[in-house]
């Protein structure tokens, strides 16, 4: 029996949907399928009924409660041993968005050294998800990401403490022409022929907020969706070869925006603001983090 079988289990009794517990476990369909039977053939019995929602047995039920606490105990004696075995010089280990990676982690690392005197940080990436998990699991310390409704239904505030770093904006771009003018204007539904559309996958933290900003326009736009990445830099990349129009972080365009690459369109009601978010567990003891977290608290925009 594998540890991860039984964070599949739990994930899948979380969702109640096998495809969406191996797109968040970041594993395909089937080979999801087959660690669940693997895991029941090592129970003994079946444990969830496979329907649409996914349900589970009285068997899974039971067997639930033991492996949440299973998962539990074991991720915090992982972090106690790493702690004891820490060097006298810590590593905080950060997990965050690739997109954050490059455009807001380098600035507030050195801001960061700058109060506090040089440390050593890892930096691992991942989607939304993906990170989430880590940090549950004991393998970061600290947790940098875009604040959603979908970021914050998974993060428990109960188990997780969070300040607000900074206000980001996606802004709705275009590639421009020969004359620097937008090759791509948003229009009204009904009106005109739809705009092309560089859209986000559901994997990606933003797609939510964005969705419910555009349901909440008094006028719908005419959007038809070309392409569609779970990565920002892959539709930062077409909007710059004018497939279309999309919303992106201002802290990815700016620069584009400043060499007239890529235009801002629409009114100031096409923009859509939110927040960049720290996350920890709470309760953690290691001083390097609650050095951070101190001095992050003291200038903080405010609580996610």
């Amino acid at each position: 029996m594998q540890l991860s079988w039984l964070e599949d289990f739990i994930e899948l009794a979380r969702t109640r949907s096998f495809s969406r517990a191996a797109e968040n476990r970041c594993v395909t369909h089937p080979a999801f399928g087959r660690r669940i039977k693997a895991l029941e053939q090592w129970v003994g019995a079946e444990l969830v009924v496979r329907s649409h929602p996914v349900s589970l047995t009285a068997a899974g039920q039971l067997f639930l409660d033991a492996a949440t606490h299973s998962v539990d105990v074991l991720s915090a004696a992982k972090a106690q041993l790493e702690d004891s075995s820490a060097p006298v010089e810590q590593t905080l280990r950060v997990a965050t968005g690739r997109t954050l990676a490059r455009t807001f982690f380098p600035a507030w690392y050195e801001q960061l050294t700058q109060r506090l005197g040089s440390f050593p940080v890892s930096v691992s990436t991942g989607g939304a998800q993906e990170v989430i998990f880590r940090l549950g699991a004991g393998e970061a310390d600290l947790l940098v990401i875009y604040s959603s409704p979908t970021t914050r239904l998974l993060i428990d505030p109960l188990r997780y403490e969070s300040l607000t770093l900074a206000r980001e904006t996606l802004l709705p771009v275009s590639a421009t022409d020969t004359k620097g003018r937008p090759r791509f204007k948003l229009v009204n539904a009904g009106t005109a022929t739809p705009t092309p559309w560089l859209g986000f996958s559901q994997s990606l933290t933003l797609r939510g907020v964005l969705s419910k900003h555009l349901a909440g326009l008094p006028k719908k736009l005419a959007l038809h969706m070309v392409y569609q990445a779970d990565s920002y830099e892959s539709i930062h990349a077409m909007a710059l070869r004018g497939m279309g129009v999309a919303w992106l972080p201002q802290q990815l365009v700016q620069d584009d925006i400043r060499q007239a690459q890529l235009v801002v369109i629409g009114g100031p009601e096409m923009r859509v603001n939110f927040d960049i978010s720290l996350y920890r567990l709470r309760g953690n003891s290691k001083p390097l983090v609650n050095a951070i977290w101190a001095s992050v608290a003291a200038d903080a925009i405010g609580p996610d």
